[in-house]
């Protein structure tokens, strides 16, 4: 399974998300999963401090990611696509043609912590880790 791991920027949400993701993934032994984030409007930069610091609370490390952005590549290898709101959704149907039983969007959306607080973005990482859970095979 490919997952990809979509939202705006590639700094809070989806790399948040990824580093979860991937740490649920070695845990369950899950070694035909891999799992990538990108942003729609990504240009490279670094992961946001909040996102930095609250993952580095679960013993995740974010300061070497640098966000990527979005291709129809990524979109073509990906077996399913994860975003963060269905706007992001329609784009991906719009922007890359991807089918839209292709693309799940997390929880009931997860809005964008950008700018926000420290435990705004606690608040999303743990969203996060919630709405993962559903896109995980049951545990044998």
């Amino acid at each position: 399974m490919n997952l990809l791991i979509v939202c705006t920027g590639n700094t809070c949400r989806s790399p948040m998300a990824e580093a979860l993701m991937r740490r649920r993934i070695q845990e369950r032994a899950l070694n035909d999963w891999q799992v990538l984030s990108a942003g729609i409007s990504a240009d490279g930069s670094p992961a946001a401090q909040h996102a930095v610091e609250v993952m580095a609370e679960l013993g995740l490390d974010l300061t070497r990611h640098r966000s990527r952005s979005l291709t129809p590549a990524l979109c073509q290898a990906a077996d399913r696509i994860a975003v963060m709101t269905q706007d992001q959704a329609v784009l991906l149907g719009m922007l890359f043609d991807v089918p839209p039983e292709k693309v799940t969007v997390l929880g009931d959306g997860i809005p964008d912590p950008y700018g926000g607080s420290l435990e705004t973005y606690r608040r999303t990482r743990d969203a996060l880790d919630r709405a993962l859970e559903a896109l995980l095979p049951e545990p044998a």
